[in-house]
């Protein structure tokens, strides 16, 4: 009974999606440097468009709606908060929440909240395939306040958990972890 459809195309490496407070999908569109808005106004389990709502990003990959309808963006290097959309949903105020996150390597950042929202949980990649890192940030998921503040290492030892989750009803911060590359298939 399982079915599977296309419900977007012609994206641009989108990379991950969040289901926003409109109920509308969003994706983080790595190729074309954007989060666009994908409503399916119609119900017909297709995207009626591509709606813009922020341009100029560094390769986004991954997004978290917060509790006031704001949305954080795991780009490269940073965390940006996109806020104050006008009537068209287009984002005006891009704030810089985490500044200095560590480039190369795994540039995957994926960014969750606590179901509380009380924390900002990131992702970041190992700088290489196996080594130990210089920066404890990387191979590690990284905790920090909305906004910005209070950075605390998480866990480490996660080559590469591009997928973060909180199991359903609990606290429990579950990952996949990408782990090392040329063991065979």
């Amino acid at each position: 009974g399982f079915e599977i459809e296309v419900f977007a195309e012609n994206l641009s490496s989108p990379r991950m999606l969040a289901l926003g407070p409109d109920g509308i999908v969003y994706a983080a569109e790595r190729g074309a440097k954007r989060v666009v808005r994908l409503p399916d106004r119609d119900g017909d389990g297709q995207a009626d468009g591509v709606e813009v709502v922020v341009e100029g990003l560094e390769s986004p990959n991954s997004l978290a709606f917060f509790k006031d309808g704001s949305l954080y963006v795991g780009e490269v290097t940073r965390v940006v908060r996109l806020s104050q959309p006008d009537a068209s949903g287009v984002f005006q105020q891009v704030d810089v929440i985490v500044g200095d996150l560590p480039s190369g390597g795994h540039n995957t950042r994926t960014v969750l909240f606590s179901p509380d929202y009380r924390y900002l949980y990131v992702s970041v990649g190992s700088s290489c395939n196996v080594c130990d890192e210089d920066d404890p940030r990387r191979a590690a998921i990284v905790r920090y306040n909305p906004d910005g503040s209070g950075e605390t290492v998480f866990t480490a030892g996660l080559r590469n958990a591009v997928g973060i989750t909180f199991r359903p009803g609990t606290d429990e911060l579950w990952a996949t972890n990408n782990g090392r590359d040329m063991l065979g298939d």
